[in-house]
């Protein structure tokens, strides 16, 4: 999961990438938490599914088309018991920092954003061109001999459409805003990050240095 380290201020923001689905990164996960022992866990998902993770009722996920030929993409891999859903390197952030109590918070867009900067980037044929990927997926599947590899190509896949690549870019600016402003009051932040955006979150932080 490859952590990298940023000093913000007074603060020290500890990175870490995740591959979206990976029970391996579970104990990564815990590991990291009991060594660098922060004073907040900062995860890339919504405020708002902080505690839909947190109080996950064990029924089946709702899965878009691309997410399910991302999962069988991963268990070609990492077989059928290495991908779970809640991705377990969240839940396992959850259940560790409240152990702990320590404070966890999604530091992606919340609900009504995500739903503005969506409207305002996909358009029609947007969504037409990445069906049209979509279903050429499903025949091929995602090209990577490992899980990051997966991960990442199915990310540039989809930033090759140009509304797609502005609502991540939009996604990461939200992030580091989250994050900069945590880091006014916090002193060890850890921050678990789907790895197709940890490049642009870390350059981005690493400007206000």
């Amino acid at each position: 999961m490859n952590p990298q380290t940023i000093n913000v201020g007074n603060a020290e923001i500890r990175i870490l990438s995740t591959v979206k689905g990976l029970v391996s990164e579970s104990q990564i996960v815990e590991n990291e938490i009991e060594s660098f022992n922060p004073d907040l866990v900062a995860l890339g998902m919504g405020p708002e599914e902080i505690n839909g993770t947190r109080e996950w009722d064990g029924e089946p996920y709702d899965m878009s088309g691309w997410d399910e030929i991302y999962g069988l993409s991963l268990r070609k891999i990492v077989g059928d018991k290495g991908v779970k859903l809640p991705p377990p390197s969240f839940s396992t952030a959850i259940k560790v920092s409240d152990s702990k109590n320590i404070d966890v918070i999604g530091i992606d867009m919340d609900e009504v954003s995500f739903t503005e900067a969506y409207t305002k980037n996909i358009s029609t044929w947007q969504l037409f061109k990445r069906g049209r990927l979509e279903k050429s997926m499903t025949k091929s599947g995602i090209d990577g001999q490992t899980p990051e590899e997966i991960a990442l190509n199915m990310e540039s896949s989809i930033r090759e459409l140009s509304g797609f690549a502005k609502l991540e870019s939009e996604r990461v600016k939200t992030m580091v805003n989250n994050l900069l402003m945590q880091s006014k009051s916090r002193y060890k932040i850890l921050a678990i990050i789907e790895i197709s955006n940890v490049l642009d979150l870390v350059e981005e932080l690493k400007q206000e240095t």
